[in-house]
């Protein structure tokens, strides 16, 4: 059954085949394709709230966040050093020491993950245990909250109603506010021209805790119809560059490590060189294209 509030056409896995499940058994009858009404990827039914709850409950990222730096740095240069930063979803909080060592102080972060033990113990701060819906009961009977960012890094790939919840999270935003997101870039014009090539299921595919599915043009057409502007926007390496030249770490997994490891020397040796701006001029002209593993953007409050 279609979610209420939702138009398919089609869908480009119906159902979703057991093997893009993780962790988790896979709840029959889901299917992923293309919204009408939202203009992006998602699954279709969503999982229950209870569904979901309980998978959090013990959730942490499969592998640690890279490139929280290249992130941190996107946000800052939009925002004064005296700045309250609140990150919705901090994990260990990775995120908020990569602003902490750029010289930010006024941090919060929430999370409902195991993570959130060790971002408590980094000494710096105010980490709380919450998730981003309890977090937005509590604080709209309040008004406007007097945070110049709010951040989410990986966080709303996770989410049912992704829209629901730029549209509150707005609300409680102040005028010219900055809202900094991170999103995988999923069915990106590399993936789609590998999985031509090759043939395999789409590997990017991750249930059930990917449930909607950005690139660069759906989440600027999300936020901008939203009611904020996107002011900045960056990118990650793009890994499926090493897919298109046959380093096809999603037949053989034990290429992925080799892969990693090249795009980390790409990095450090452009940061070792001094050249940090040209890293982030890089990867600012990728994302210009549409092109890199992740979706960053930084918006501001119309």
């Amino acid at each position: 059954m279609t979610t209420a509030g939702h138009d398919f056409s089609s869908y480009i896995l119906d159902p979703v085949p057991d093997e893009l499940w993780h962790k988790s058994p896979p709840i029959e009858g889901t299917k992923l394709g293309f919204c009408n009404t939202c203009k992006f990827y998602h699954v279709d039914p969503y999982p229950s709230a209870e569904y979901l709850s309980t998978f959090y409950s013990c959730y942490e990222m499969p592998t640690p966040q890279a490139n929280l730096a290249e992130t941190a740095r996107l946000l800052a240069r939009n925002l004064q050093p005296n700045a309250k930063v609140i990150d919705m979803g901090c994990g260990d909080g990775g995120f908020l020491k990569e602003m902490h060592a750029l010289g930010f102080n006024n941090i919060i972060g929430f999370d409902q993950s195991p993570g959130l033990e060790r971002a408590q113990e980094l000494g710096f701060g105010t980490f709380y245990k919450s998730n981003v819906w309890a977090f937005l009961d509590d604080a709209e009977p309040k008004g406007e909250d007097d945070a110049e960012a709010f951040v989410m890094v990986n966080v709303l790939e996770h989410v049912t109603e992704p829209i629901e919840l730029l549209e509150r999270i707005r609300g409680i935003m102040k005028p010219g506010a900055l809202l900094g997101i991170t999103v995988p870039n999923d069915f990106s014009a590399l993936q789609r021209a590998f999985l031509k090539v090759k043939g395999h299921q789409p590997w990017f595919v991750h249930l059930p805790d990917h449930v909607n599915y950005f690139d660069f043009h759906s989440l600027k057409n999300v936020l901008e119809e939203n009611g904020f502007d996107v002011i900045d926007q960056s990118a990650l390496y793009p890994l499926e560059l090493f897919l298109l030249q046959d380093v096809d770490y999603v037949a053989s997994p034990e290429l992925g490590p080799i892969a990693h490891q090249r795009r980390v020397m790409f990095e450090e040796n452009l940061k070792n060189a001094g050249m940090l701006d040209v890293l982030d001029h890089f990867y600012k002209t990728l994302a210009a294209g549409g092109y890199g593993r992740d979706v960053m953007m930084v918006a501001r409050k119309r």
